[in-house]
């Protein structure tokens, strides 16, 4: 998405079928490592390998983990929260957090660094869809960032256009939170984490 690529017109430049190029978008199947840098390439991008420790949490973890915990510590008693829930049976994606209530369901996803904002929120967007289709009531998207003066200068010359998309200003999305009351509408949330000490 973010090469502006349709589906099947990654899948031709690739040189696989459009079926194997969806497979990869969502994380099912079992993609060959060739397979993978040419959906990679086609994207102008050069597929790489990382190494972590699996025996403790990556810092990226924590830090989400962190502005997860602050969010569900203000939830009011009626949301009940679940984390990293998986959007679909098969599908690699899971939504960081979800606050459900009687009346709808508020999804968060925690972003710790708004690198292209865009994508970040095309990304959600499509994960809130996908959990729409099989969920009985509203889900309301909540992109939930740190609360530092870096985030709010990069949002600053795109406010009017995130507000569109994102009507739903900080104050309001936290008001619902904590008083169990509905949403009705997705938004932008500033986190403060609470710090260690």
């Amino acid at each position: 998405m973010a090469a502006g690529l349709s589906q099947a017109r990654l899948a031709r430049l690739a040189g696989v079928s459009q079926q194997l190029a969806s497979w990869a978008e969502t994380g099912r199947g079992n993609l060959s490592l060739e397979a993978r840098c040419r959906l990679a390439a086609a994207c102008g991008h050069e597929l790489g390998w990382r190494l972590h420790p699996v025996a403790t949490v990556r810092l990226r973890d924590s830090e989400q983990l962190a502005l997860a915990q602050a969010i569900t510590a203000e939830a009011h008693p009626g949301w009940r929260a679940r984390l990293e829930v998986p959007i679909a049976p098969g599908d690699a994606r899971a939504a960081d957090l979800l606050l459900i209530g009687a009346q709808e369901v508020i999804h968060v996803e925690v972003e710790r660094a708004l690198v292209d904002f865009q994508a970040q929120l095309r990304s959600a967007q499509l994960k809130r869809d996908a959990l729409a289709a099989r969920e009985g009531q509203p889900i309301r998207l909540v992109i939930a960032v740190p609360d530092t003066r870096t985030t709010r200068a990069r949002l600053v010359p795109f406010e009017q256009l995130i507000a569109r998309a994102l009507p739903a200003p900080s104050r309001q999305i936290w008001r619902s939170i904590r008083r169990g009351e509905p949403l009705n509408e997705d938004g932008i949330l500033f986190v403060r984490a609470a710090r260690r000490g």
